[in-house]
């Protein structure tokens, strides 16, 4: 008998693309969607839905029926204030995880997948592990490791694993397409004038992580970064990006009270459109940042995580499904 998964967040960038993996390795997957969810992402695949809200707990309880695990993805990136972040990321991972351990206690695993916002920036080029004291810098961080010490409070009566991505990047994604145009553009941009780091992980080996830490008993009740083991500069990124294109581009260097400047205003004309901006004062404050970098080897040691995708294979598959949905 097939295993039955429950996927919040399958409609988004990387939900949808584990509910592809989880199907292939022959799970039933079930998502949980609201009425209004753009199902685009989904499209032609043999998925059963049920219709629910994580903000409310008594909608998401028949969801949680006679499931054998849950993926929880759902969350905002984006939000207006700090109060619509932690009431979907906070209280709605809350209200998940609570109803699940009335409704469901004998269930194999809970997954939650986290932010390395949660954790924060490192200080230096020292990559920060698990064990590091978290320090985010921002609300939509601050109510990522709120969701976390929720589900924490639930690893005596459910087995728990927390994943923590870095940047994902991959097909489907609209948070990255902006640094792809404008190097379509013949623009890399970077901020500052001294280089950064970040880690990055391809959305299909991310996919591949989170199952991994579902399907291994070493994960339960262990918080993971997973991500390539590799680090970037901002300047390599670029120039992979360029390469991929294959477009001549320069790399602009702009300078932070400029991004904040923009911030600001990209902020003030958001909230008269009602709207989430794309880069805020927090996004430039995390993009201001110069070491984004996680450790990969908690995940490596005890789950045998690894990844097949560098940032030149997994830009080039990116770029040709951008290509192809007419989005670059």
């Amino acid at each position: 008998m097939s295993p039955k998964a429950l996927v919040t967040g399958a409609n988004g960038f990387v939900g949808s693309h584990l509910v592809e993996h989880l199907l292939s390795r022959g799970y039933e997957v079930i998502c949980l969607a609201r009425k209004t969810s753009d199902l685009t992402f989904l499209a032609g695949l043999k998925l059963e839905f049920r219709y629910g809200d994580i903000t409310d707990i008594n909608s998401i309880k028949e969801a949680l029926k006679g499931v054998d695990s849950v993926f929880h993805l759902a969350g905002l990136t984006r939000a207006r204030t700090k109060e619509e972040y932690f009431r979907v990321n906070a209280l709605g991972t809350k209200n998940l995880i609570s109803a699940c351990s009335g409704i469901n206690p004998r269930i194999k695993r809970f997954i939650y997948v986290s932010s390395q916002a949660a954790s924060g920036p490192c200080r230096d080029f020292q990559a920060l592990n698990e064990n590091a004291e978290c320090r985010p810098v921002t609300d939509y961080g601050k109510s990522k490791l709120e969701g976390e010490k929720e589900v924490l409070s639930f690893m005596d009566k459910i087995p728990i694993t927390i994943i923590r991505p870095p940047a994902v990047y991959g097909p489907r994604d609209k948070d990255i397409l902006f640094f792809f145009k404008m190097v379509n553009k013949g623009i890399i941009p970077l901020f500052g004038f001294r280089e950064s780091y970040l880690s990055l992980v391809y959305v299909k080996d991310l996919a591949h992580g989170i199952i991994l830490s579902a399907e291994n008993k070493n994960g339960v009740g262990k918080t993971y970064f997973m991500a390539d083991e590799k680090f970037y500069s901002w300047s390599e990124a670029g120039e992979t990006v360029k390469k991929v294109l294959g477009v001549k581009a320069f790399k602009l260097r702009i300078p932070k009270f400029l991004l904040f400047t923009f911030a600001t205003f990209s902020e003030m004309i958001a909230k008269l459109k009602a709207e989430s901006a794309l880069v805020n004062l927090q996004k430039a404050r995390e993009i201001s940042s110069r070491y984004w970098l996680c450790d990969i080897s908690k995940a490596k040691d005890e789950l045998g995580f690894s990844t097949e995708y560098d940032l030149e294979r997994g830009a080039e598959e990116t770029v040709k499904w951008y290509k192809e949905k007419g989005w670059l």
